[in-house]
């Protein structure tokens, strides 16, 4: 499943962009809006299969381990 921030590719012409929009319907994903900063028109497209988007990097996925971690320990 893609989230919003998502870098992916366009299967079909390999350009590169950034899932910045997600609209569901009753909690079932009906399209994805990908921006392009590659300079080439046009600078978002609308995806209404997921399967033609190939996830290239997840950020939620570089984030670590979720929660709070202060920058020294309380028991110092």
């Amino acid at each position: 499943m893609l989230h919003n921030d998502d870098v992916v590719e366009v299967i079909a012409t390999k350009r590169q962009g950034v899932v910045d929009s997600i609209n569901s319907t009753a909690g079932v994903d009906n399209n994805w809006r990908v921006r392009f900063n590659d300079g080439r028109e046009p600078l978002w497209l609308y995806f209404t299969n997921e399967a033609e988007l190939k996830l290239v990097k997840c950020p939620q996925q570089d984030q670590g381990e979720p929660g709070f971690y202060p920058s020294r320990s309380i028991m110092d």
